[in-house]
């Protein structure tokens, strides 16, 4: 570049000062004739003046409370004018001469960062060490503040965007857009003469003022003013916020992303705030202020005649008004009304929306509950609903955090933001949902169990085009409800990506799917906020080029990635712009709802539907475990308040109610309460967990599909048994609704069945522990009596949080924790009722809760006064008992232990292991991808193990006739992909809370064993494989694998007895499960955790180095060269998991029933060498998939 081809250099060539005035009148006539129009005229002189008063600051120590002084003085002065475009003057003249107050008292140096701002010499400004010096420069100054704003509403250039609009606009308008091949003309002269447009702008100094102005309005001409019908944008609001002490900041004056209203931060509540209006674009600073207020300001809702609008606003240290309500501005008049000051004055109403029967939808905080992370301290709002005509209020929504952001569907519905926390990634976990305007038929419309879009803020859908809509897509953590503008449809689907259409600026660009906290920190991209879809391409909002914590302005943008600001202050933050004037009333959806009934019917078509109970078979489901959330109540909560790994809320068990043959179920539910279901087999186990909840309002029938079904999925075309059928009452669960406790539910079992053996006195027989101590666990992080902090680490669960992606049924069945299968074994043969199974299954599906109530006094009042509220605003009633630990009453009787199983045994012995045989076998499975076989000679062996449970006696012995080759690995990731090429491991859960990703890959290495395949499906990898190679390929059967597992050895293990050293030999349950007790943000392993963290069992002599699964053969092999025969994964087995003694000829081999529980064998990573012995043995139907169990196949002769 030369300075022929830019003049501007020229003239900031060093000047003397004579040549400093040649410059005023210079940049004058360049640059306040083209900026005409955008500045009003009066001059910065009297608002230099009124600064005046404050003499500079005497030292540097005061320097802050002076500047704050002349930050104070400044608004003051702002507030006071008339006319807005006065006070974009000054407030952004205040902005850019930060840096000379600062840099006073010293004179020199304020003139020197008076030259700085200017672009001239120091030595043609000289010392500045008054108001009166800089007085004298009041001129330039305002030249340089008309500038810099005109290089601001430059910002954003794009010329090939440009282009695509105006090629768009002359397709679909024809002659009625004007101008168009004029408009491409002059772009293409443009970029012949100076290049790359955007880089020419950015570059641009006040000497190319007049050139820079014409692009400007060449693009605001091309884009907006030459549409036929401009957009609704003849005439505009917006809200203007600004610090009345101190710079302004976006990050100040809105909440952050997990907060309601009611935590504006201190500053931001204190910010003075306007409504002001513009009429068309052609000017950035307003036309009109409409209201004016000295506190915050914001949410506004234009109504559909264009006449009223609403807003919230803040009635801090008013006496006359409560923190936060909702207002009514009628723009004829100018009055100014509260709607909600009739709500509780220990309540916050804000972010309201019209309806298009007149009524209003807003959000308050009378649930009295508090964001259970941050201990309660951030008060949640849920939607409620105004009939001002019957001076009416109903509470709608009963959710367990935040709602945000009601707006009107086309449809008549209501779309809005809900976030929820109950056993999911919490970052995540807001979900936009719609309903009926009465609340009924509440339903997700975007981004349930996906981690991407965290959240989903300011959603608006685009006129003409049903089912899309836009929104800003930001972080949990982070920059403060700015992020991404995203347009998404449904139709195309509803999760992470899948109806993402594309970002702004974005265009043909695919919408990359990304799992991050704090997503859009450090974006290149601009930030936005409170889009407002103008047609189903063009967009207002409000913008700021980088997440710096600056302020933001008002920009129209389209799909072609233009973007224009239409404000540009240095100054006022801009928030919630919308057109004026009458818009389409949505239809009237009349109202579904019985307010004077106190429960709903809730209505499904089939609970297999879905993808809660994919893959289970018809006829599995029984019942319905029905019970709800009683959330932490203000200024309390946590991810452990009701237990170690346990649930954020207290719950509150109902009961069950039936499920017909053929999945359907119908049946009475309270109404107005957050409820949550769980699909109960014949024997009262979950199948499925919902970790989330439902509400039904009063008189309402609920209707869903299946369990975690699809939005867009249709209903079932047959008529399903339930249709004719009356509405089940629920069927109490032993006694009346009431909190699930430990000590009161499941304290009494242990009691009946355990504390004859497990006592405090236990520990010194061998460490069993102690079921029958009730005093509370001093320095636990959780609630939880020495029994309870005993037996949990015996139950896997879900915990706080969890995988989002959705969880497969069955994945945390009571099945597969240890507590279940010990006792199930004839743990020294105990025997228990059904009562007793039921009570321990519950607990342990509801997540092994503690805590039956919110303890203390205070907690107490504030549910009172929850209840008072749903009284007056919903008919809920707290019907239900609180379980407290005082009700408990010691019980005795029940099962008498027999000797059995030993209790401890003392350490054994390894022995050597010979070296394996070499007669081997390779299988080409294609793609590079083999697996290779060993030899497994015929012979005879001990099966089982009379030292371990019943299920392994008694002790036979068992012929091998044949022999055989089996895999000496167990299959694959690798491998089995070439059989089901999408599959995949999944994840494994992760303890604690802050979750940034589904938990542990499985996935990670592709010569991982693969896990949760069924038996069912394992058998049809055998029959693919026979098919490949005209092999008979299946699985073993227990004696064969057991044959094979113990190598030639009669040892507990093939490298020796059950306490050998099997570090070198397998993948066990050792000391590196302690990296299972994490903490922090993306929690990472806590060093040295204690007992309460630390709580998997495990054996903690030996070190295997790897915490969860390792790449197959990774380990020594046995005698028989099988490698991870134990550990790793455990397998499956051709065989029913049926009692010894074993008899090979009683079928147990043939069947291909995938009900039948089938043998699993070898015990895995997370299984302790007690329960991995070649002996052990365990059983689970073949349609299951199971967290640890993968296989490994052999061939017959």
């Amino acid at each position: 570049m030369n300075e022929k081809e830019f003049p501007w250099r020229i003239i900031l060539k060093p000047y003397a000062m004579p040549d400093y005035i040649s410059f005023l009148r210079l940049f004058s006539c360049s640059c306040a004739l083209l900026c005409a129009g955008m500045l009003h005229a009066s001059g910065l002189q009297p608002w230099l003046r009124e600064l005046a008063v404050i003499p500079p600051a005497p030292s540097a120590k005061e320097k802050d409370a002076w500047m704050r002084q002349v930050w104070t003085r400044t608004a003051e002065y702002a507030a006071s004018l008339s006319e807005p475009a006065s006070a974009d003057d000054c407030g952004d003249a205040m902005v850019l001469l930060v840096p000379v107050f600062q840099a006073w008292p010293d004179g020199k140096a304020a003139g020197a960062a008076l030259a700085e701002i200017l672009s001239v010499p120091a030595e043609s400004i000289g010392a500045v060490s008054s108001w009166d010096d800089l007085v004298k420069h009041q001129e330039a100054i305002q030249e340089r503040v008309r500038f810099l704003r005109l290089k601001k509403l430059a910002a954003y250039y794009d010329s090939a965007a440009i282009r695509r609009a105006v090629k768009r606009n002359r397709d679909k308008y024809g002659e009625r857009y004007a101008g168009a091949e004029g408009f491409l003309a002059r772009l293409d002269e443009w970029e012949k003469e100076l290049g790359p447009l955007d880089r020419w702008v950015e570059q641009a100094g006040p000497g190319q003022a007049a050139l820079l102005r014409e692009m400007v309005d060449l693009r605001r001409k091309a884009l907006i003013e030459a549409l036929p019908e401009q957009n609704g944008l003849k005439a505009w609001v917006s809200v203007r916020r600004f610090n009345p002490s101190g710079k302004s900041s976006f990050n100040h004056d809105r909440p952050a992303n997990w907060q309601g209203i009611s935590s504006m931060p201190g500053p931001g509540r204190r910010y003075r705030s306007g409504i002001v209006k513009f009429n068309g674009v052609s000017s950035s600073s307003p036309v009109e202020q409409l209201l004016a207020d000295d506190r915050w300001v914001g949410h506004l809702d234009v109504d559909f005649s264009g006449e009223k609008l609403m807003f919230t606003g803040n009635g801090f240290g008013k006496k006359e008004s409560r923190p936060w309500d909702v207002f009514e501005l009628d723009l004829k008049t100018g009055k100014k009304e509260s709607l909600t000051a009739h709500m509780p004055a220990d309540t916050d109403s804000y972010n309201s929306c019209y309806l298009p029967d007149g009524r209003i939808i807003f959000v308050n905080t009378s649930g009295m509950q508090g964001v259970p992370c941050v201990a309660g301290v951030d008060y949640v709002g849920n939607l409620h609903l105004y009939d001002r005509e019957k001076k009416t209020t109903r509470r709608l929504t009963f959710d367990q955090d935040n709602n945000w952001f009601p707006t009107m569907l086309p449809d008549g519905r209501v779309m809005f933001l809900r976030w929820e926390y109950t056993e999911s990634a919490h970052y995540f976990s807001r979900v936009l949902m719609h309903m009926n305007p009465d609340g009924s038929d509440q339903k997700e419309y975007y981004g349930s169990n996906s981690y991407w879009p965290n959240s989903l803020f300011n959603a608006r859908p685009l006129p003409g085009r049903p089912g899309m809509f836009a929104g800003i897509v930001s972080g949990h953590h982070g920059v403060k409800r700015l992020g991404e503008l995203v347009l998404f449809d449904v139709n195309r689907g509803r999760t992470a990506t899948e109806g993402a259409v594309q970002k702004i600026p974005g265009y043909g660009k695919p919408v990359e799917n990304v799992t991050k906290d704090q997503l859009v920190q450090g974006l290149k991209t601009p930030y936005f906020a409170e889009p407002y879809p103008l047609n189903d391409e063009c967009f207002l909002a409000v913008s700021s080029p980088s997440g710096n914590q600056g302020v933001t302005n008002v920009v129209w943008c389209d799909i072609y990635d233009n973007i224009v600001p239409l404000t540009a202050s240095s100054y006022f933050v801009y928030a919630d712009p919308a057109p004026l004037g009458p818009r389409k009333k949505p239809p009237v959806l009349h109202d579904r709802v019985k307010t004077e009934s106190k429960t709903a019917t809730v209505y499904i078509s089939d609970v297999y539907r879905g993808r809660a109970m994919a893959g289970v078979p018809r006829g599995e489901a029984k019942a319905l475990r029905v019970f709800m959330s009683e959330y932490s109540p203000r200024n309390t909560g946590s991810h452990y308040a009701m237990g170690m790994e346990s649930n954020w809320d207290l719950k509150v068990l109902y009961g069950t109610v039936p499920v017909n043959p053929d999945g359907s179920a119908i049946f009475t539910a309270p109404a107005c309460q957050p409820l949550t279901l769980q699909v109960l087999d014949g024997e009262g186990r979950a199948l499925a967990l919902m970790r989330s909840w439902f509400t039904a309002m009063p008189g309402e029938t609920l209707s869903c599909i299946g369990c975690h079904e699809r939005q867009n999925c249709a209903p079932p075309a047959r008529a399903v048994m339930a249709s004719r059928q009356k509405p089940a009452p629920i069927v109490p669960w032993y006694g009346p609704a009431r909190t699930f406790s430990f000590m009161n539910e499941v304290q009494p079992v242990l009691d009946r069945h355990c504390i004859r053996c497990h006592t405090a006195e236990s520990k010194t027989r061998g460490g069993v522990p102690d079921f029958m101590t009730l005093e509370a666990v001093k320095g636990a992080p959780a609630p939880g009596s020495v029994s309870y902090w005993n037996l949990h680490p015996y139950v896997r669960r879900n915990g706080p949080e969890g995988n989002y992606l959705g969880l497969a049924p069955t994945e945390f069945f009571a099945d597969t924790s240890e507590l279940y299968q010990l006792l199930k074994k004839g743990h020294h043969g105990v025997e228990m009722p059904q009562e007793d199974w039921n009570r321990l299954v519950t607990w342990m599906d509801m997540n092994a809760p503690y805590l039956g109530e919110w303890p203390g006094e205070r907690n107490e009042g504030l549910l009172k006064r929850r209840y008072d509220l749903h009284g007056r605003f919903s008919g809920a009633e707290r019907n239900y008992v609180t379980m407290k630990d005082s009700l408990f009453r010691r019980s005795t009787g029940g099962s008498k232990p027999d000797a059995g199983e030993p209790i401890a045994r003392a350490g054994g012995k390894s022995v050597p292991v010979p070296e394996p045989r070499n007669e081997t076998l390779t299988v080409d499975l294609g793609d590079g991808v083999s697996m290779t076989f060993r030899r497994i000679p015929a012979g005879k062996f001990r099966m089982g193990n009379e030292r371990e449970t019943p299920a392994e006696r008694p002790v036979s012995t068992v012929g091998i006739e044949r022999p055989f080759w089996m895999g000496e690995a167990e299959v694959t990731l690798e491998q089995y992909r070439r059989f089901d090429p999408e599959y995949a491991n999944g994840w494994y859960d992760m303890h604690y809370k802050d979750q940034v990703r589904p938990g542990y890959d499985m996935d990670a290495d592709p010569r991982f064993p693969v896990i949760r395949v069924p038996w069912a499906r394992a058998m049809e990898f055998c029959r693919w494989l026979s098919g490949k190679t005209g092999k008979k390929v299946t699985l073993p059967t227990e004696a064969q694998w057991e044959y094979a597992a113990r190598g030639g050895a009669d040892t507990d293990f093939f490298f020796g007895e059950r306490d050998a050293d099997f570090s070198a030999y397998a993948n066990l349950g050792d000391v590196t499960l302690k990296e299972l007790a994490v903490s922090g943000v993306d929690p990472r392993p806590i060093k040295n955790p204690n007992r309460f963290w630390d709580f998997v069992p495990r054996d903690e002599k030996y070190d295997d180095g790897k915490l969860h699964l390792a790449p197959v053969k990774s380990y020594r092999p046995n005698a028989y060269g099988l490698y991870d025969m134990i550990g790793n994964a455990a397998e499956w087995t051709r065989s029913e998991y049926r009692p010894y003694p074993w008899k090979e000829g009683d079928g147990r081999n043939e069947g291909l029933d995938s009900r039948v529980p089938r043998a699993v064998r070898g015990g895995s990573w997370y299984d302790r060498p007690r329960r991995a012995t070649s002996s052990w043995r365990w059983g689970y139907p073949g349609w299951r998939p199971v967290y640890n169990v993968g296989f490994r196949v052999i061939i017959e002769d």
